[in-house]
């Protein structure tokens, strides 16, 4: 029989589900983010993927705050997800659905995605959407860490003192680099997107400042990526990959000085080849593996 697996990613601004088989999307279902009950609309998503396709093998969950991947537990989550701390998210849809679910960081779910295809060894993932959220693997293994914080790059301290974060911390990077930043820099609301694809395309003046401005800060962090981790490669994913390779070279010229000082190289930094389909994907690769090593191993 053909192994399928539904994988759903659940993301402050939007949840986007699919069915995959043989690593390949087949069905696709996108859906706004309800902040009060996000399962509530991840439950509609795979009820629609499950419709006309009942053989489902496993269900991959990547969402959004620190996850124990073995429990299925939401060990903490900013109020981007309200009423979602807590919640074993494993439990409730296996006790829903009846199948094998596994639940992984968003960013975590990308960062395999991102290594699993690039064949490296060492790749540190940075996804920048609605919030910052980042993934580290290293010689060939994801890195959950102890508390299962291992790759919380958007909440270390970018500026000491600096702007109030909605995880109760002062400077975090998350509050220089992300989407919702990048729009606000613009002077462009957060729903239009396409204004701002437009407009940095079309080299308007406020947005290639703002687009600067954010790559500053990013190069900032990614600079500190390089001296404590040294991976191979970083990736950029997210919101801002859909900026493009305009955007990469923006990047690459602020890490310059950075880099003059240092063995790195800003070549060594990269977009993500999946955009905003990392999480998807990834998700998807985490259930198949944790599914056979459950069937074949026990």
């Amino acid at each position: 029989m053909e192994k399928k697996i539904i994988a759903v990613d659940i993301g402050g601004t939007t949840v986007k589900g699919a069915v995959f088989s043989k690593n390949k999307i087949q069905k696709k279902v996108v859906k706004n983010t309800s902040r009060v009950d996000p399962l509530n609309t991840t439950i509609k998503i795979i009820e629609q993927l499950m419709e006309n396709d009942k053989e489902i093998s496993a269900i991959g969950i990547a969402t959004a705050g620190r996850v124990n991947s073995t429990t299925g537990e939401i060990l903490y989550a900013t109020p981007n997800l309200e009423n979602w701390m807590g919640r074993n998210i494993k439990q409730e849809l296996e006790t829903l659905f009846g199948i094998p679910t596994y639940v992984i960081n968003d960013a975590k779910a990308a960062t395999l995605a991102e290594a699993f295809t690039r064949k490296v060894r060492s790749l540190v993932f940075l996804t920048i959407g609605t919030g910052l959220g980042g993934g580290v693997f290293i010689d060939g293994k994801l890195v959950n860490g102890t508390l299962w914080e291992a790759g919380e790059i958007g909440h270390t301290i970018l500026y000491p003192n600096g702007r109030k974060c909605n995880c109760g911390k002062r400077g975090c990077a998350e509050q220089y680099i992300s989407m919702k930043v990048l729009h606000r820099y613009a002077k462009i609301p957060l729903a239009e997107r396409n204004q701002l694809l437009a407009g940095f395309i079309n080299n308007e003046e406020k947005v290639l400042a703002a687009v600067e401005k954010l790559c500053g800060n990013l190069a900032m962090l990614i600079d500190k990526i390089f001296l404590i981790i040294d991976p191979e490669i970083v990736v950029v994913g997210g919101g801002f990959s859909e900026l493009g390779e305009m955007a990469l070279h923006i990047l690459r010229n602020k890490l310059i000085e950075y880099s003059s000082k240092s063995l790195y190289h800003p070549t060594q930094v990269e977009l993500s080849i999946f955009q905003n389909d990392a999480g998807l994907i990834g998700a998807s690769l985490f259930a198949a593996t944790q599914y056979e090593e459950v069937v074949y191993h026990g």
